[in-house]
């Protein structure tokens, strides 16, 4: 196989260093390669050694030192690769290193260079991209989380792509030995349209062995450092110094997101947990089109819980989001990010109350949106007429007064809003009628064939639990258990039930035994709907429109439900066939679906046409575009 990257190595004496660094390369990076190394006329015969015993790299001899700019040029005219790696004799790279950084590349022709994140040997981050302040200093980055475009990575280990170095002009002449060429070089790429990124996914050690005693190499850091504030005295002054982070903290992320073309914050109850319900496939593509908006986008996800965190965070940290968690002190943490959003989304009316308003003090400039995901004043309204107890009713109108005024405020607070249908969007026009208010509901893809009739047995409910007794879905299941399973099964006897769905509570997970499954959570729902003659959910509970159900339909699968389940769906005509408010009427119409095929077929389609017509991601993205349009990001 054709090598696709040349290893640079520049060699000024410890030549124990460049065997140690060239055999762990060996040991860790699979994929061929090439290997250059230039000697800067060592003092200690070590070009000389090289020489002799590299049999598999190149070895080209400097009768100078001339640093290492110079040597890193040198070897970039002898490499023949798409590719080169500036590789320190110091960093010794590991299992995996390669492979995140290469696909990077692959997916990303704008990007310039990429380069791992550095650790100390202890573990620890050394660098993961660095700052560079206006004084022409530059600090190193320490967060490692996520990957983004930085100012600069160190040229210790950097991959770049050959003809971006030679746009760029390759590493100034202009610079001493060592120091400020490779920050240098990477602003040259910026100027060129090239960009760097830093990818967590790789990780090096640098030992940081240096070859110049430290009164030396202060000397040539001073120097470089003027030399460096001449050529790019217009690009420094846009940029407060890095002396002063210490002082203003704020000013650090700044500098680290100067290069996004916007920054938004999303603050939600936890990061996002598409496979578990509870509105969560919805945040999770919500969350998707501000990232897609543009690649390079500052996309940070404020979770009020840690709750499942490392399983689902990673996800969305390789997307390039910024997820935070565990904030205690939070007006400390809204001071240390002034100023910083251009955005700010609250979801939900508990996390507008309790954190964007508060956390919006510190940004006045950001545009305030509010993602109500559902009107929630509406389910203690739905608790309060289904009770018989006058104290529990009580407790229910107070619940609803107070969500009421509190969605109220969220709306009037906010500079743009988002519903999930058109109803809602309607309520909020009216009670906000400044704010304006668009429908972004949820975004699925529908295949162009779905599996018929034929085959099918059984009825399903799909719909997540949270491992709580009285959700909205646990009060629907066992409704469907105790008051519409038994009167259908004297029908059909022998009729299964499937309940899919993570986190089943004590009560759900009692109904497991003989016809019943309780089957839990699920990678992917859609074998099970595709698999079921009818999914069956008498919701009593809950607002706005029930994922769920727009799943169901996506796969092909009709269903039953209430007035309440069948909020926003789009159904007209058909509500006849699949919407009943009693377990009695839910008999009879689960009864007809069972037994009649042609009209099951019919609703078939008709749900396949409305989840292509008001559910497609294409109508999704383009729901959200206005959105993002109307907070003045194109």
């Amino acid at each position: 196989m054709t090598p696709r990257l040349t290893f640079v190595l520049v060699s000024y004496g410890r030549r124990d260093l460049v065997v140690t660094c060239l055999k762990t390369l060996a040991e860790h990076t699979p994929a061929p390669y090439d290997v250059i190394v230039v000697d800067s006329a060592s003092p200690d015969g070590t070009g000389e050694w090289l020489e002799q015993n590299l049999s598999d790299a190149t070895v080209l001899r400097m009768e100078k030192n001339l640093g290492f700019g110079a040597g890193c040029n040198l070897g970039v005219q002898h490499a023949r690769t798409e590719l080169v790696c500036f590789l320190n004799a110091d960093v010794e790279v590991r299992d995996g290193w390669l492979d995140p950084l290469l696909s990077f590349l692959d997916d990303h022709s704008e990007v310039g260079a990429v380069a791992p994140v550095m650790l100390n040997s202890d573990g620890s981050v050394q660098e993961s991209g660095s700052l560079i302040g206006g004084d022409g200093w530059c600090r190193a980055w320490e967060d490692a989380s996520f990957p983004r475009e930085v100012d600069y990575a160190s040229a210790a280990c950097l991959i770049v792509r050959r003809k971006a170095f030679h746009q760029a002009g390759g590493f100034s002449p202009e610079y001493e030995i060592a120091y400020f060429e490779d920050v240098d070089l990477q602003l040259a790429l910026r100027q060129r349209g090239w960009q760097t990124w830093v990818i967590p996914q790789s990780t090096v050690e640098h030992a940081r062995h240096g070859s110049s005693s430290s009164e030396r190499a202060t000397e040539l850091m001073r120097l470089n450092h003027g030399v460096f504030q001449r050529r790019w005295a217009d690009e420094l002054a846009k940029r407060p110094a890095v002396t002063s982070l210490d002082e203003w903290p704020h000013r650090a992320l700044w500098l680290r997101d100067r290069n996004a073309p916007y920054r938004v914050l999303l603050i939600d109850d936890r990061v996002p947990q598409a496979d578990r319900g509870r509105g969560d496939p919805r945040t999770a593509a919500v969350v998707d089109s501000w990232i897609e908006a543009h690649p390079n986008a500052r996309v940070t996800f404020f979770a009020v819980s840690a709750e499942r965190l490392e399983e689902y965070a990673p996800r969305w940290q390789a997307k390039g989001v910024e997820v935070v968690h565990g904030v205690t002190d939070l007006e400390a943490w809204s001071r240390s990010r002034a100023g910083l959003y251009d955005v700010i989304v609250a979801f939900r009316p508990h996390n507008y109350a309790n954190y964007g308003v508060p956390i919006a003090r510190s940004q006045p400039q950001a545009i305030r949106v509010y993602d109500s995901e559902a009107l929630f004043h509406r389910r203690p309204e739905q608790h309060f007429e289904h009770s018989v107890d006058s104290a529990e009713r009580r407790h229910h109108a107070i619940e609803a007064a107070r969500l009421r005024e509190e969605e109220q405020s969220a709306f009037r607070w906010a500079d743009v809003a988002v519903c999930v249908s058109e109803e809602e969007a309607e309520w909020a026009r009216r009670v906000a009628p400044e704010t304006p208010a668009h429908v972004a509901c949820y975004p699925i893809v529908t295949p162009d064939e779905v599996p018929g009739v034929e085959g099918r047995e059984g009825i399903v409910f799909f719909g997540g639990f949270d491992n709580t007794p009285r959700t909205p879905n646990e009060f629907a299941v066992l409704e469907l258990a105790n008051e519409v399973l038994p009167g259908l099964r004297e029908r059909h006897p022998g009729l299964t039930l499937r309940v899919v769905g993570a986190d089943p509570s004590p009560n759900v997970l009692a109904l497991h035994g003989g016809l019943n499954e309780v089957v839990g959570r699920v990678p992917d729902p859609r074998p099970w709907l595709s698999a079921a003659r009818l999914h069956v959910v008498p919701m009593r509970f809950g607002a706005g429109v029930k994922i769920k159900f727009v799943d169901s339909m996506s796969a092909g699968l009709p269903f039953v439900t209430t007035p309440v389940g069948a909020e926003g769906l789009h159904l007209g005509a058909y509500a006849r066939h699949l919407v009943g408010e009693s377990p009695a009427e839910m008999v009879e119409l689960c009864d007809r679906m069972l037994r009649d095929d042609a009209l099951w077929s019919d609703v078939q389609q008709e749900m396949l046409r409305i989840c292509r017509e008001h559910f497609s991601a294409d109508g999704f993205r383009r729901s959200m575009a206005k959105v993002l349009l109307d907070c003045g990001i194109a």
